[in-house]
């Protein structure tokens, strides 16, 4: 019996007692409420301490294999912060579903520095880019809290959807919030405005991992260093810094500690449409900030 690797490689499964699924931060990953269900009939299994899913927890049906073989059931496996799903080069062939947690799909420049191309949460179903045409460059797909994924080959999807009205609908839903949010990507790189970025950013980390905080903020209880947010919008620490001192002064952004960040939803609505006060004071007589990369 063969399962799936985080990578899109085929791992040997044995028959060890399974290990633990990671524990999930409640203040961070989905409860799964309101889960779809995805037809499966598998028991556990864990791959040996030579495969790259050392410890790794999922499951897998006695007849299927995933990669460029033909599966009849989803694998599930579980990925802790900051682990990879999979990297340009990997993962081709397979289609993920998000069961729990977030996904960050980002691609990395040419010159080193990265941009998010989606947060995903969860019945979000993505996958590796397609790169028969010669032109895409493949994205790299990570866990930015423990994350739970059940995985299929692309050929049985339509097998999947058919037999869950659940999963048709979720499809449906989550495909046109990735439409929106590419589209909203497009939109914000073409403004090239940092503040933009960052606004809608950390919206969208609000909206994911936000929780009531005083004075009528909402917190984000993931924790976002300078450098990660750079990460996510293809910009530099030192002007991300710049960007939410400029938030804070504005009273749209508030720092309690640890790299905790508690945003005033309605102000950083107004930066990220481009009326906010940060927007008009940071920008040179062309409306963008010359400082961005």
């Amino acid at each position: 019996m063969k399962v799936a690797a985080r990578n899109g490689s085929i791992g040997q499964a044995n028959t060890d007692p399974v290990a633990p699924p990671h524990r999930r931060d409640s203040r961070l990953a989905s409860s799964g409420a309101g889960m779809v269900t995805v037809p499966q009939d598998g028991r556990s299994a864990r791959s040996p301490s030579a495969s790259p899913l050392r410890g790794r927890t999922r499951t897998a049906t006695p007849s299927a294999t995933v990669g460029h073989v033909q599966q009849e059931s989803p694998t599930t496996a579980t990925y802790r912060r900051g682990e990879q799903v999979f990297a340009p080069g990997t993962g081709e062939g397979l289609v993920y579903i998000i069961r729990s947690g977030c996904i960050r799909l980002y691609k990395t420049l040419a010159d080193g520095r990265s941009i998010n191309v989606g947060l995903l949460g969860p019945n979000t179903i993505f996958a590796q880019e397609d790169r028969s045409d010669g032109l895409a460059t493949g994205a790299t797909a990570e866990a930015i809290v423990a994350s739970t994924l059940s995985i299929v080959a692309a050929g049985d999807l339509a097998k999947l959807i058919s037999a869950s009205p659940d999963l048709a609908s979720a499809v449906v839903a989550g495909m046109t919030r990735r439409l929106t949010d590419l589209q909203t990507l497009v939109e914000h790189l073409l403004v090239r405005d940092t503040s933009v970025r960052l606004s809608v950013t950390l919206l969208n980390l609000a909206s994911k991992f936000g929780r009531p905080a005083k004075d009528g903020l909402e917190e984000i209880t993931l924790p976002l260093t300078h450098q990660g947010l750079a990460n996510m919008i293809g910009s530099n620490r030192v002007t991300v810094t710049r960007k939410l001192l400029e938030l804070q002064r504005d009273g749209a952004v508030k720092s309690l500690g640890r790299n905790i960040l508690a945003v005033d939803v309605g102000r950083l609505q107004a930066y990220a449409s481009g009326s906010g006060p940060a927007d008009r004071s940071s920008h040179d007589q062309n409306g963008s900030d010359p400082t961005a990369p």
